[in-house]
């Protein structure tokens, strides 16, 4: 397997959502009428550590929609104005790919260049470095600011990141083994299209949210076959909490 393992580890309501509301981040507030309906920190803790626990973690993943909103106003960026070609390729610095303490990767699949914060994640945590996925559709004043800021990034795909080479590059030149996420929705479901999917751990939490618009775990291009088929699972393990969260543990079997 010419690609790391990959992980999905995500929570979800009973009937699948794995947010409140539609169009909603991890950094979105949540109103406190609602509290009392999601996952306490004490189960959430514990899910993470154990999934953690399982898998030796050298990369972790997730999709923009994660951090960046569709209807979030992107922060402006000034036009770059030399050429471009050099920006479309892959950006990965000698001194940050060695950088001594980093032992991990923190990324995001970023086709279309939304996330510009300049985070580089070793504020937080010194083992590891941010690193983004991008496509050949990202605007060129994106790239340039990811390389004012020295963050790495690998281009894949021509309007989306094409997650099999992107997958490929990460393992053959990052040598990154393992790969852990917490996004579900497009991303879960890319991923489970691609047959990229390793392994899935889903924390259900003991409430029901509804919604015709809010994301469910795999959001996905529908059945069509013998093109697109539905993919089984090999259950491995579950456990029941104290609380009523189910945590259930699967491996995917490959189409």
């Amino acid at each position: 397997m010419s690609r790391p393992k990959v992980i999905l580890q995500v929570t979800a309501s009973i009937d699948g959502r794995i947010s409140l509301m539609p169009n909603t981040t991890m950094f979105s507030p949540i109103d406190e009428s609602l509290k009392p309906f999601t996952i306490s920190d004490k189960d959430w803790k514990y899910f993470d550590e154990k999934v953690k626990s399982l898998h030796k973690i050298d990369c972790y993943l997730e999709g923009s929609n994660m951090l960046v909103a569709e209807n979030d106003k992107l922060r402006e960026l000034p036009e770059f104005p030399g050429d471009t070609k050099n920006l479309y390729k892959d950006y990965l610095p000698e001194s940050i790919v060695r950088r001594e303490g980093r032992s991990t990767w923190t990324s995001v699949v970023d086709g279309r260049g939304r996330f510009r914060n300049g985070y580089k994640a070793y504020q937080d945590n010194p083992e590891s470095y941010m690193l983004h996925l991008t496509s050949h559709s990202a605007p060129a004043e994106y790239l340039a600011f990811l390389q004012r800021e020295e963050i790495p990034y690998l281009v894949s795909g021509k309007e989306k990141v094409d997650l099999v080479e992107a997958f490929n590059k990460l393992y053959k030149v990052l040598n990154v083994r393992c790969i852990l996420t917490s996004s579900g929705g497009k991303f879960a479901g890319a991923l489970i299209r691609e047959n990229l999917l390793d392994e899935i751990n889903i924390l259900f939490n003991p409430a029901v949210y509804g919604g015709f618009q809010t994301p469910t775990l795999f959001n996905s291009p529908d059945i069509n076959p013998p093109h697109i088929l539905p993919n089984q699972l090999r259950y491995i393990e579950s456990l029941v909490l104290e609380s009523g969260c189910i945590w259930l543990r699967y491996e995917v079997i490959k189409n």
